[in-house]
């Protein structure tokens, strides 16, 4: 059992939608390590590796092996979805980005930054103008700690009785709206002392766009954490 993320980094494998542009491109500052012990170099994202928090669609990498609307951890384990219980999800980082929109499965990479003028001097647009839908959308990623069961394979890290894994939940497209943004709502209102202070509850929902139906996230407000588990999270991240 682990109580760190210090003690053991699991590879794993970032998809060509992960890829971006050096020249271009800021990581996401707030996850990326800083100011580690022992640490020295110029490090970024691409230097971190932790499982990927995905929801499975009906086209895809997941779609030949698990159900639409399946919440699905490092690629293989299904932890959540439309039903199953409701997981306990706590934010310990989020930083909003902006992606290149580009036609689906083409070979070219999308771009991202982080800022609406650095979108601006790549000649880029985040809203409608006269009938164009924009060129570039918000992104955001996050590094989430989620609540599991007994199982420590997939649930490595414990806290008191309970058991937890850490993944980087990339949220994009109708996603978006439907989790990110209630999480920075919630980051102005009743978690505005922090993220870390409260847990959100997470399933997916179908829903129904241009007569396509895709499985959506669904965001809710926890519960409040004891100071214990806060001061627990900060031995990570």
């Amino acid at each position: 059992m682990k109580t760190s993320l210090k003690e053991e980094t699991k590879d794993t494998t970032t998809g060509a939608e992960e890829v971006v542009d050096a020249l271009s491109v800021t990581r996401a500052s707030g996850l990326v390590p800083t100011q580690a012990e022992g640490l020295v170099g110029d490090f970024d994202q691409g230097d971190i590796a932790f499982p990927r928090l995905q929801v499975a669609q009906g086209v895809g990498p997941l779609s030949d092996t698990h159900n639409k609307g399946d919440i699905v951890l490092d690629g293989e384990v299904v932890i959540g979805g439309p039903k199953m219980d409701l997981l306990d999800v706590t934010v310990v980082r989020i930083a909003k980005m902006f992606e290149e929109d580009l036609p689906f499965g083409g070979e070219e990479v999308p771009r991202i930054v982080t800022t609406r003028n650095q979108v601006l001097e790549l000649g880029g647009t985040t809203e409608w103008i006269n009938n164009e839908k924009p060129s570039w959308k918000p992104v955001a990623e996050a590094l989430v700690c989620i609540k599991g069961t007994d199982d420590t394979n997939v649930w490595p890290y414990s806290y008191k009785k309970d058991n937890f894994a850490f993944a980087l939940w990339k949220i994009k497209g109708v996603a978006y709206r439907r989790a990110a943004v209630p999480i920075f709502t919630a980051a102005t209102m009743y978690y505005r002392d922090g993220l870390r202070n409260g847990s959100f509850n997470l399933t997916t929902e179908k829903q129904v766009f241009s007569g396509n139906t895709v499985f959506c996230p669904k965001v809710t407000r926890g519960e409040r954490h004891d100071k214990g588990f806060i001061a627990w999270l900060a031995d990570f991240a």
